[in-house]
């Protein structure tokens, strides 16, 4: 009898090894071998799969934003249209082993993405985060220039990001949570 093979568990497992490898390693780590290595398989069934890094990575920071995505879906709503924001912060931002793997995925593709459909996933990504950025602003700041409000707000954002990830003993989860909630009621006036 033929070997039932779960491919999409499969191309999931691969995924997430890239992400272990990119927050570990770094990005120029991630090839077919080392991928194939940390998956625990032979490069010729991860070929088979993603012929090519670039397609490994395209699939990660796809799985990044479908993994947020469907964490943004199973929150409950507070009942404010501010404590639903701040909870959609939270989840975006490096706050947990998890969403700090994401954090080096999605600046490390972002930092290296050279191809069309490396590109079009970090833009996808880049214009969720300008969507809450803007709505953060009209929530929180309605009387104020939303566009210039959201750029600033993208601007801390990002960096509390990339400080989380480069300095997580300094930037604890409590201390960027506190940076943001500083900065939400720095916005609300």
């Amino acid at each position: 009898m033929p070997k039932i093979v779960d491919h999409d568990a499969r191309q999931l497992a691969i995924t997430r090894a890239v992400a272990r490898l990119i927050e570990r390693d770094g990005i120029h780590a991630v090839s077919v071998r080392s991928v194939a290595a940390e998956a625990d398989m032979q490069p010729s069934t991860l070929r088979h799969y993603f012929p090519s890094s670039d397609q490994m990575l395209a699939a990660t920071i796809a799985m990044v934003r479908d993994d947020q995505v469907a964490r943004l879906a199973a929150l409950d709503a507070t009942g404010s249209a501010q404590g639903d924001i701040r909870q959609a912060w939270l989840q975006a931002l490096p706050l947990d082993a998890t969403r700090r793997t994401e954090a080096h995925v999605w600046l490390a593709v972002t930092a290296t993405a050279r191809t069309t459909a490396l590109r079009a996933v970090v833009h996808d990504i880049n214009a969720g985060l300008g969507h809450l950025c803007e709505a953060t602003a009209r929530v929180f700041a309605p009387h104020s220039d939303i566009g210039q409000e959201a750029l600033c707000l993208r601007a801390f954002t990002d960096g509390l990001a990339v400080n989380a990830v480069s300095d997580p003993d300094t930037f604890t989860a409590e201390r960027v949570a506190g940076a943001l909630d500083r900065y939400l009621a720095h916005l609300r006036g």
